[in-house]
């Protein structure tokens, strides 16, 4: 049961990625990449941070510590950056449906960006990941309400009744 739970939560997590690349995408280059009032200072950087978090989490289960998430001027664009999203998300996909129930109770090890080690269970770190992105969407989708360009509802109720639908 709890795999089919973190199953559901990556699904939600892509279902909402989904509904929110469409708005970064209208924006003009200009206001995605301009400073903005809010703790990652661009929209391009709060995006790139986003999918660095996905990516290096993915490392770390898979036994690497990469020292450092990759950095927004690695990115000329959002484009750039969904050109190595998209895959990530079929990784994640294929890690997800290799799952165990005994694996979500398994320690995780490993070491953060600062060298640090730290421990905590994989079905807790999955949970994480999936948390994670839904803060920072909360973070993006005001900024890009208020440049004035659409946005969609990502309430995880709004995926379930999708998903049941789709089901």
């Amino acid at each position: 049961m709890a795999v089919e739970s973190v199953d559901k939560l990556f699904a939600y997590n892509e279902w909402a990625w989904q509904r929110v690349f469409p708005s970064l995408a209208a924006i003009h280059e200009e206001a995605y990449f301009a400073a903005q009032p809010f703790f990652w200072r661009s929209l391009h950087r709060v995006t790139v941070h986003s999918y660095g978090a996905e990516w290096i989490w993915l490392q770390r289960i898979r036994g690497e510590s990469p020292p450092a998430l990759p950095s927004a001027d690695q990115f000329a664009s959002l484009a750039a950056v969904r050109y190595v999203w998209d895959p990530l998300r079929d990784e994640w996909r294929d890690f997800i449906s290799n799952l165990r129930e005994e694996d979500l109770n398994k320690t995780f090890r490993s070491r953060n960006t600062e060298g640090r080690h730290y421990t905590i269970l994989l079905g807790d770190l999955l949970r994480h990941v999936v948390n994670h992105a839904t803060e920072h969407r909360s973070q993006i989708t005001p900024i890009v309400f208020q440049l004035g360009y659409p946005t969609e509802p990502l309430d995880y109720s709004r995926f379930a009744g999708t998903f049941l639908e789709e089901s």
